[in-house]
């Protein structure tokens, strides 16, 4: 009995030992089961700290930061990179300058080369400075008189081929024209390149005529003079016409009743230069309401603007001898048919509700986006099919009060004759082309 009291004794004393030691502040114990007994085996327990960084902590004593030393003379509030590099986490923080990230030698994602000693030219590729001066010297009406030059070079040459292999280079400044490429590619450049300098910015004349007519039977008469052309856009055609039976076809198509003018007359511009004939009206109508809180009415009506019209865009560059002309001509037709009414329930001042009008508009319109080329005497007709008329009975901006809707769609015509070089050499400075185009009226 004596040694089963001791026993229980020294277990309890073994017990409370530690409990103690357990309860600690710096605890020294810690349980881990024996691979040779069922047993727990008290195992030692240290902290870890990790190494100091002497060469950091002395510059940054020699800074005299108190806060920069303390982090760098502790491993546990450090990041890795800090430590790697000798720098505390608020230095790490800190805003970088954009130079320093320029100059720095981590390669990052991307491989990037600084510098070569010469362009590829694995193609045969060749550089050559072309001088456009006596050209862009002559144009006083645009900042930019040698865009014209690039744009009709993409025309030709097309756009992929300088932004894939083998290396191209394209850029233009006022008098100078560089370009990187094949000698096959060259050729062509000259060959724009010297049309544009031959004329050195002369003036042109073409007259334009835009018509529609409703019904598309006016071709049964007229088919035997025309000449067709091949069109890539679709539903448009185009027809080569004698100046001679251009004339006797207009003067039939004015004697029906379903022909309209919209426009007519003689554009003046230089060779090579953008001229734009322009006619659009905006029609503003309410299409959605906006809910505004605390406020009474609480929405507001949110007015919207279309612009309906026609914009005709001709760009012309004549051949060496002036014996052909071509042209890019670009024309957009839009136009609101109707404007179909929703109405719409809100609540009212005062309780109940009231009915606001909504616009839906219901549009048509057209695009034409061609180039062409043709002999100098010769008319060029285009016929974008039964599209959407610029009329101004039409429901929309163009609608006159009081008078019914008549048909909408009709037969679209343009005839484009080249009349050659103008008397006067340059167009003034600061002025837009010249145009004695008739406006979009009402031909009653």
């Amino acid at each position: 009995m004596r040694k089963t009291g001791l026993l229980i004794q020294m277990k309890l004393i073994l017990l409370v030992t530690l409990i103690v030691g357990v309860g600690s502040v710096s605890p020294s114990w810690a349980f881990q089961t024996s691979t040779g007994s069922n047993r727990p085996t008290p195992t030692p327990w240290r902290p870890t700290f990790g190494p100091v960084n002497r060469t950091a902590m002395e510059s940054r004593a020699t800074n005299g930061s108190d806060l920069t030393h303390s982090a760098a003379s502790s491993g546990r509030n450090m990041s890795p990179a800090a430590e790697a590099n000798g720098k505390s986490n608020a230095d790490l923080l800190q805003p970088k300058n954009p130079a320093d990230q320029a100059s720095s030698t981590d390669p990052g994602v991307t491989r990037v080369t600084k510098s070569m000693d010469k362009l590829p030219n694995s193609a045969g590729q060749i550089w050559r400075e072309y001088d456009i001066s006596p050209y862009t010297s002559q144009i006083t009406n645009s900042q930019n008189p040698q865009k014209a030059i690039t744009e009709w070079i993409l025309r030709e040459t097309g756009t992929e081929m300088w932004f894939n292999e083998p290396l191209g280079i394209l850029n233009a400044s006022k008098n100078e024209l560089l370009v990187y490429h094949t000698p096959e590619i060259h050729a062509v450049v000259k060959r724009i390149v010297d049309r544009f300098v031959r004329t050195r910015g002369q003036v042109q004349n073409i007259d334009v005529n835009l018509v529609t007519v409703e019904n598309p039977n006016w071709r049964s008469l007229s088919y035997t003079m025309l000449q067709p052309i091949n069109v890539r856009s679709a539903g448009v055609e185009a027809w080569m016409i004698s100046k001679e039976n251009a004339a006797i076809l207009m003067s039939q198509l004015s004697q029906r009743g379903d022909f309209k003018q919209h426009s007519g007359g003689r554009l003046t511009n230089h060779d090579g230069q953008s001229f734009v004939l322009e006619k659009t009206q905006p029609t503003q109508f309410v299409r959605s309401l906006r809910w505004v809180p605390n406020q009474v009415p609480n929405y507001q009506p949110l007015m919207t603007s279309l612009n309906e019209g026609y914009r005709l865009s001709i760009t012309s560059l004549s051949s060496m001898n002036d014996s052909a002309i071509e042209a890019v001509i670009k024309c957009d037709v839009d136009q609101i048919e109707k404007l179909n009414t929703v109405r719409v329930n809100v609540p009212a001042i005062g309780g109940g509700s009231q009915t606001v009008n909504l616009k839906v508009p219901q549009l048509v319109s057209w695009r034409l986006h061609e180039r062409f080329r043709w002999p100098n005497d010769q008319v060029l007709l285009l016929s974008c099919g039964v599209v959407a008329s610029p009329d101004p009975d039409s429901e929309g901006g163009f609608r006159i009060p009081g008078r019914s809707p008549k048909s909408k769609r009709a037969d679209a015509l343009v005839f484009i004759e080249y009349r050659g070089p103008a008397s006067g050499p340059t167009i003034g400075q600061n002025r837009t082309a010249q145009n004695r185009l008739a406006p979009l009226v009402d031909q009653k």
